[in-house]
């Protein structure tokens, strides 16, 4: 008696649209990621992030030593955002959007963190100098920025190097408030006189980042319980 053999399945077949492997269906389509493994845990980067990013930008107003920790804050805040959205998106659709939308916010928390730290310290603590701009240094880099050196009237001796604008020139009549212990780099006086407007932004622009982030990823749970029901997981052959 003959036995005819069955042909076995086309290799890829399991892989189609619906298709199962190994007893169980897989709902993943060309732009989709794997679904994480533990959700809650990786949605927590998102406040973390929230928290992270300020809190890094803060402390590299603190001079040179803070440097590393808070670049290190900053990007283990920025890494771990953009590690959740695309995990938690699970659609180019959403995910490409929300992460074109987030990179203002993710540059822009940091460095008003560090300008609106630096602000309120002087504003606390620092003394105010009247003075006289004595010249304009201009460093190119990535970016142009300029520095004033500023001699003060109460102490013709002394020169402080003050961050400014191209706006600025020699023998300008400015004011500069300068921390007495050095905690910060010295400013503008009208510069330092109001960070409550900076904390105002600082704090729209995190909450942008939790906005953000937060609907990226309710879209993302809400597509892959759609998927999920529309391709249950097949029950195993006993």
């Amino acid at each position: 008696m003959t036995h005819h053999e069955t042909p076995a399945p086309a290799a890829g077949h399991s892989h189609r649209r619906g298709g199962r492997a190994g007893g169980r269906r897989t709902p993943r389509g060309k732009n989709d990621v794997p679904w994480p493994r533990r959700p809650v845990l990786t949605a927590l980067w998102i406040p973390a992030a929230a928290a992270l990013l300020p809190v890094g930008g803060a402390l590299g107003a603190f001079g040179p030593w803070f440097i590393l920790p808070s670049l290190a804050l900053a990007l283990t805040g920025g890494a771990g955002l953009v590690y959740a959205v695309l995990s938690l998106g699970q659609s180019a659709v959403v995910r490409g959007p929300a992460l074109a939308l987030l990179l203002a916010p993710l540059i822009a928390v940091p460095l008003m963190s560090l300008n609106t730290t630096q602000a309120t310290v002087l504003s606390l603590r620092g003394t105010a100098h009247p003075g006289t701009v004595t010249g304009v240094t201009v460093h190119h880099g990535k970016g142009t920025s300029y520095s004033c050196t500023v001699r003060y009237d109460d102490a013709p001796a002394r020169s402080r190097s003050v961050s400014c604008g191209s706006f600025d020139a020699a023998g300008e009549r400015v004011s500069v408030t300068e921390d007495p212990d050095g905690l910060v780099d010295p400013e503008f006086t009208a510069a330092a006189e109001n960070p409550r407007f900076d904390f105002a932004m600082v704090g729209l622009a995190d909450l942008s980042l939790l906005l953000i982030a937060g609907v990226a990823a309710g879209v993302g749970a809400l597509v892959h319980l759609l998927r999920g029901r529309r391709n249950p997981v097949a029950p195993a052959a006993g």
